[in-house]
């Protein structure tokens, strides 16, 4: 038995297709790179400075020794926080008009993530690069205390980068899984597609809140790479659906044209 065609009539309402089109496309594409750039970034950052066996006082003295790596990585992550709100609202393009209050949800959901995201990686970025730094121009710190205000920062930045924003961007993404498996023109397997990735966010939060942060870093690097081979998968699946959407409707244009002309008897 022949799959049956997607049904593409649940777009006939959404305005400018083509522009539609092209911000998905615009999205996709700058998610998948933000959010490799990102991942590879921090990775060797990670390898850099050993940093997979973490502690506070060898974080203290990398960072003012690879200032501009860790602050490059620091505006790559922010960058790709972005891009995943960007991707949030490019789903939100596509979904059929019935599921609009969902995916409004998940627009608020991801807008909230973005922001704890963007406020996590500054302060690690500039607050905590500069107490490194005064700890080693100024001898007058004690060691003790810069790591203990070190460490009150890096709290603080994980509960919002690791705990709160990933468990936001993940519940997000499911409310998108949602709407794409009920959605009839997209594909089913593109829902299933979404669930692991924004399920292994879920679990990254759940697993920051158990306190085994070497294992959430591993699980929020696989998430933002499986996120940047999922923005590519998506838009290349919907942008075969939109293309063929939109040659149908230039057909159905062409046939309403000819048919007058054909009733009547009359050469064009």
């Amino acid at each position: 038995m022949a799959e049956p065609k997607p049904d593409v009539s649940a777009l006939i309402k959404a305005p400018s297709p083509a522009r539609r089109h092209r911000f998905v496309q615009t999205c996709c594409l700058v998610t998948t790179l933000a959010h490799t750039a990102a991942t590879l970034l921090c990775v060797y950052t990670f390898r850099e400075g050993d940093l997979f066996e973490f502690s506070p006082q060898r974080l203290l003295q990398f960072v003012p020794q690879h200032l501009i790596l860790w602050r490059t990585s620091c505006i790559a992550v922010m960058l790709s926080s972005l891009s995943t709100l960007a991707f949030v609202l490019a789903m939100r393009d596509v979904l059929e008009e019935k599921y609009r209050s969902t995916i409004g949800v998940a627009v608020c959901l991801a807008l909230m993530a973005c922001v704890l995201d963007l406020e996590g990686s500054s302060r690690m970025m500039v607050l905590f690069s500069d107490i490194a730094m005064q700890g080693q121009i100024n001898c007058t710190y004690l060691g003790a205390d810069l790591v203990q205000i070190g460490w009150t920062i890096i709290n603080q930045s994980i509960t919002q980068t690791f705990l709160l924003s990933s468990f936001l961007y993940g519940a997000a993404g499911l409310c998108i899984v949602r709407c794409l498996a009920g959605t009839r023109f997209v594909p089913r397997f593109l829902a299933f597609a979404h669930l692991p990735v924004w399920a292994c966010m879920v679990v990254t939060s759940v697993i920051t809140f158990m306190g085994y942060l070497p294992a959430a870093v591993c699980l929020m690097f696989a998430g933002n790479l499986g996120l940047s081979f999922l923005s590519a998968f998506t838009g290349v699946s919907i942008d075969s659906m939109l293309s063929a959407s939109g040659a149908d409707e230039l057909k159905e244009e062409e046939h309403a044209a000819l048919t007058p002309t054909a009733n009547t008897g009359e050469s064009p």
